[in-house]
């Protein structure tokens, strides 16, 4: 049950960096240039397929301009 909630999460979370991304009119290359993340990764972490660690995702808040509150504010 946990890790089904686990991947909601990642799938849900995915989704919104991509409307934020997308909403500041970035590229995946122009934000993992702004944030020092593969886009690769970034592409993964949009998709939901990984987990991402908290340097991370403090590195995405700085490349979107952004607070870590900001970027956390989801919907489940």
């Amino acid at each position: 049950m946990a890790n089904e909630v686990s991947k909601e999460y990642l799938l849900k979370f995915g989704i919104h960096l991509k409307s934020l991304r997308q909403s500041k009119g970035l590229s995946l290359r122009q934000l993992a240039a702004k944030c020092n993340i593969e886009h690769a990764d970034i592409t993964r972490y949009e998709k939901g397929e990984i987990n991402m660690s908290f340097n991370s995702i403090v590195e995405l808040s700085v490349g979107l301009e952004m607070t870590l509150k900001e970027l956390m504010d989801f919907q489940l």
